[in-house]
């Protein structure tokens, strides 16, 4: 399992004239969650890029368990529980300076070829460097 946090203050600019978060800024901050992810393990997407791999969205989850509002303090903590395939899942919880849960998530990425736009198995470096982190699951 492979799992990472990142921490960030709501901006106005994400909230509605009550000062509540729209409902559609949840998945930009899911990838702020995975992009911090893929940081810490050393990856970037365009790095990924750069090698002929795209990881489009295949898939988008959000459940909205409490409002989150203007200048809140949340934390999204992102998660891989399996060894990806031709697929990567992520899943998200995001909670407040409380610890309260204010959504939870899960998004899938397929591994794509940048050229051919098919579907590909991950890509070996990424697999040799994430296996390490499932071997003990």
């Amino acid at each position: 399992m492979i799992n990472n946090s990142a921490t960030f203050r709501v901006r106005y600019g994400e909230t509605d004239q009550m000062g509540i978060v729209n409902n559609a800024v949840y998945p930009t901050w899911f990838e702020v969650g995975r992009t911090e992810l893929f940081r810490e393990l050393n990856f970037s997407y365009a790095e990924i890029e750069k090698n002929g791999t795209m990881l489009p969205l295949a898939e988008l989850q959000v459940k909205y368990h409490s409002p989150a509002y203007y200048e809140d303090i949340l934390t999204c903590i992102t998660t891989v529980k399996q060894m990806p395939t031709s697929k990567i899942i992520f899943e998200y919880e995001i909670l407040n300076e409380n610890g309260k849960i204010i959504a939870t998530g899960v998004t899938i990425h397929a591994f794509i070829d940048a050229k051919t736009r098919r579907v590909i198995k991950i890509p070996d470096y990424i697999k040799i460097k994430l296996a390490p982190l499932f071997e003990s699951n």
